[in-house]
């Protein structure tokens, strides 16, 4: 199992389901990043070598090729090079030709595409000899970009929950609330993850403006860290611009793993006001810690939500998502058991052991033996 970075949601999805095809009779070894690696103290069944230091694009893949020489299955959860490692894949398919090469799609390109992007992962996926899907919604947009003819293996294989993240049991809520530094009395609808433009917390806040006789005690958090293409001034200006200062609380910087738990025990409504996505850990996140969500009609969000557990925006809009949050608001004494509902949703339908199997099958399929 190959994952690159070592951090983030890729990182959480890798440890879930290398144990989960651990616990399934798989011999699994995941090979991932040696100082950005976020999980080293977290117990695990399965061997982890920390191969990556980000060197250069040739050092790193001459790491990665001793360190999976024999193995059945090398399966890419996330990359070194976007634009060159279809390269590489070809030239070591010929030098392991016993070797299989999986790719979990998790989003069909990149959130910010560069250019010539597009053309190397076309390359990096007729290079592969099966491909990982979560959600219909991503398939078709991958065969979108592939074109006629692309003939490749793909599975449609569902995002499993992240309740080995999250834990069985969240926090006490005064004490998440604490760790957190936020004020108690109030209701949080919270926006978690790495901070992106594709994330649309500026719609969000636009959509705030325009939602009549906001609740005094709601408030919305924005916590994570940010990456490219947005700044904490640009974001904190928008705020005061909007006059949202007393609804809208900023809590930038990276959530190491251990607080993950405290931020889902302040959440009463999960907010995912994506422009555009494939589909998102943070959203299994949710459902696996029991809390309601509000997310846009993007990518597999549709196929997994239901009025039972969440609130779906008719359009990536500033008004669908006004919409979408005045009806959340008015049903807030229903988010405590369309929490429930969403824990029960997320043990029958993701749980990783299915998730295992299905990946096992897709092996089996593509000729591992």
């Amino acid at each position: 199992m190959v994952e690159t970075g070592g951090w983030g949601g890729i990182g959480h999805y890798c440890h879930c389901i290398s144990e989960a095809l651990q616990r399934d009779g798989a011999d699994v070894r995941l090979v991932t990043h040696t100082r950005n690696y976020q999980l080293r103290n977290f117990p695990k069944s399965y061997a982890v070598t920390e191969t990556f230091v980000g060197d250069g694009f040739l050092a790193d893949w001459k790491r990665l090729y001793a360190a999976w020489k024999g193995e059945a299955v090398v399966h890419f959860q996330s990359l070194l090079s976007t634009r060159r490692d279809w390269i590489a894949f070809r030239i070591l398919k010929r030098l392991m030709p016993k070797t299989r090469w999986v790719v979990t799609v998790h989003n069909v390109l990149p959130h910010e595409v560069a250019k010539g992007e597009p053309w190397a992962y076309r390359q990096l996926y007729r290079a592969a000899d099966g491909l990982i899907v979560h959600s219909e919604a991503t398939r078709k947009r991958l065969f979108g970009l592939m074109g006629n003819g692309f003939d490749k293996p793909v599975a449609v294989i569902p995002h499993g929950h992240y309740g080995e993240i999250t834990g069985d049991t969240l926090p006490e809520r005064d004490k998440a609330i604490q760790v957190l530094k936020l004020d108690t009395g109030l209701r949080y609808l919270v926006c978690f993850g790495a901070i992106r433009p594709y994330k649309g917390i500026d719609l969000l806040m636009r959509a705030m403006t325009q939602v009549p006789d906001w609740p005094e005690d709601v408030k919305v958090l924005v916590i994570g860290h940010l990456l490219t293409g947005v700044t904490e001034e640009e974001l904190v200006q928008l705020r005061q611009e909007l006059g949202l200062e007393g609804r809208v609380v900023f809590r930038f910087g990276y959530v190491p793993e251990e607080h993950i738990p405290h931020v889902f025990a302040v959440t009463d409504l999960s907010l995912l006001p994506y422009r555009d996505i494939d589909q998102s850990g943070i959203l299994m996140a949710a459902l696996a810690a029991g809390t309601p969500v509000l997310c846009t009609p993007v990518g597999a969000f549709p196929e997994v939500l239901t009025n039972d557990f969440g609130f779906l925006a008719e359009s990536v809009s500033v008004g669908g998502l006004a919409t979408a949050l005045s009806h959340a608001l008015g049903r807030r004494s229903e988010w405590s058991g369309m929490g429930s509902e969403a824990k029960r949703v997320a043990e029958e339908k993701y749980g990783w052991d299915a998730i295992a199997k299905q990946t096992l099958d897709f092996y089996e399929r593509i000729g591992v033996k």
